[in-house]
């Protein structure tokens, strides 16, 4: 379930002598030959472990979905299975090869995520997504840096802790593998939902121990399953258009919001003070309308939850 991760570390001279052999690493010294720096090569390529030391503090990213496909089966490749005990032995792994103790070791970012193998095109399900309802509604932007509806996600500046992400996975294995437009037909269709973690400080051991790992699973399971796709409305007999409209608004993004839309409508004077009137009473009473209206669910959230469901089940193991 692990994805990226982030550690960091106070080394000792023999610890950074150790890991700038064993990583092949670039060593920078400043002008006044009074500070030493050592970072990845490219070597870094082909083991998927970055590293920057500074001043003997080490800080080291990697995948360690990657990282254990490739110590176990030869492929830095992260579209499989990944399980939750697979990933405390990979991190046993790269502590152990490295040579860092684990009581000195912080975990300052990382990724938990599932791969969904779907059915459908894995944009008619990003597309559908709005929000995720955390201790507020997290709403889902589509992501600038790919194509639309390839990726969405939460908001993400620098000063957010934790956000979350969708994306079509075997269109970012194609993208890497600079596979042309043209030739993506026949694209794997893998739906990858991550939340990931950032400017935390975790001991290691405490990081990946039973208790902090069943809380992060549960956590994670948690908050997808609530995820909010858009619903299509119907009204029944007797129904205005407009009385659909704000049904729609209701449902797929809350009262707060069509009371807001509401009073914006009114303050610029888009609408009167009547019409204003009409939709707070429409909201008021939208718990005894529900009647009136057919929610339509998408084949696409049917299937969202069933995947989602079975595939934390197999990863939990």
């Amino acid at each position: 379930m692990f994805d990226k991760i982030t550690i960091t570390s106070k080394i000792s001279n023999e610890e950074c002598a150790f890991l700038a052999e064993y990583h092949c690493l670039k060593s920078f010294i400043n002008y006044n030959h009074t500070e030493v720096e050592y970072r990845s090569s490219n070597y870094s390529n082909i083991s998927g472990i970055e590293i920057f030391i500074k001043n003997n503090k080490l800080s080291l990213k990697t995948s360690l979905h990657k990282y254990w496909q490739s110590r176990c089966f030869g492929k830095l490749r992260n579209d499989n299975l990944f399980t939750i005990s697979e990933s405390k032995l990979a991190f046993e792994m790269l502590i152990n090869e490295s040579r860092l103790k684990p009581e000195n070791v912080f975990v300052t970012q990382f990724e938990i995520g599932i791969n969904l193998n779907v059915s459908y095109d894995p944009l008619t399900f990003i597309e559908l997504v709005a929000y995720i309802p955390t201790s507020y509604q997290k709403e889902m932007f589509i992501d600038a840096n790919y194509r639309k509806d390839r990726q969405r996600t939460t908001e993400k500046y620098k000063d957010i802790r934790k956000y979350f992400k969708i994306y079509d996975k075997g269109w970012q294995i194609q993208d890497k593998e600079k596979q042309p437009m043209k030739d993506r037909t026949n694209t794997e269709k893998k739906l990858r939902i991550e939340t990931c973690y950032k400017r935390c400080r975790i001991v290691s051991n405490k990081f990946f121990s039973d208790s902090n790992l069943d809380r992060l699973k549960c956590r994670f399971y948690d908050e997808w399953k609530s995820i909010h796709f858009y619903k299509d409305v119907i009204g029944k007999k007797g129904c205005r258009l407009s009385e659909i409209e704000r049904a729609k608004i209701i449902i797929n993004h809350g009262k707060d919001y069509l009371t807001s839309i509401n009073n914006n409508d009114l303050k610029k004077h888009k609408s009167t003070s009547n019409q204003s009137r009409t939709v707070r009473e429409f909201i008021r009473d939208f718990d005894k309308l529900k009647h009136k209206f057919e929610i339509i669910i998408s084949d696409q959230e049917i299937e969202y939850n069933k995947l989602l469901f079975n595939a934390f089940k197999d990863a939990c193991q």
